[in-house]
């Protein structure tokens, strides 16, 4: 802790032009969206909640809430996994450093995209990129 002399020591540097102790970094504080932004009335913020944004999706079939096609509620989904350009350059990778396993993302389901389709519309929900769960350690 700080005694009494000490903190009279301190306001005198700083009174005598000297640069302060402790260096105060400024606080930028982001701006609100107009939504967002406190009511007169209430005074409290509201709340925006985009339902549109499909679930954490993984690489099986999952559950959504609505579809953004149909609108169909509480849609199960059908997924189609297949080689994108990411899939093809960890390939020309893997030839340029080991030959031998140049085939492996063509086979590991990681390396592929992943889309998730409503079963009622077969419109996209949504997709999983390549390589985005690698080495991701689930609970």
């Amino acid at each position: 802790m700080m005694s009494a002399r000490d903190a009279q020591d301190f306001d005198v540097q700083a009174a005598a032009g000297e640069p302060p102790l402790v260096a105060a970094t400024p606080i930028v504080y982001a701006t609100l969206p107009a939504d967002a932004a406190p009511t007169a009335a209430s005074g409290t913020r509201t709340n925006v909640v985009n339902h549109d944004i499909p679930p954490s999706l993984s690489r099986h079939p999952t559950s959504v809430r609505q579809c953004q096609h149909c609108g169909a509620a509480n849609v199960m989904t059908s997924t189609r996994t297949y080689p994108g350009p990411e899939t093809f350059l960890a390939c020309f990778i893997l030839l340029l450093v080991f030959w031998p396993a140049c085939w492996m993302p063509l086979v590991v389901d990681a390396a592929k995209r992943t889309d998730h389709m409503c079963t009622r519309c077969g419109g996209v929900v949504g997709h999983v990129k390549p390589l985005s769960d690698c080495c991701v350690e689930r609970r």
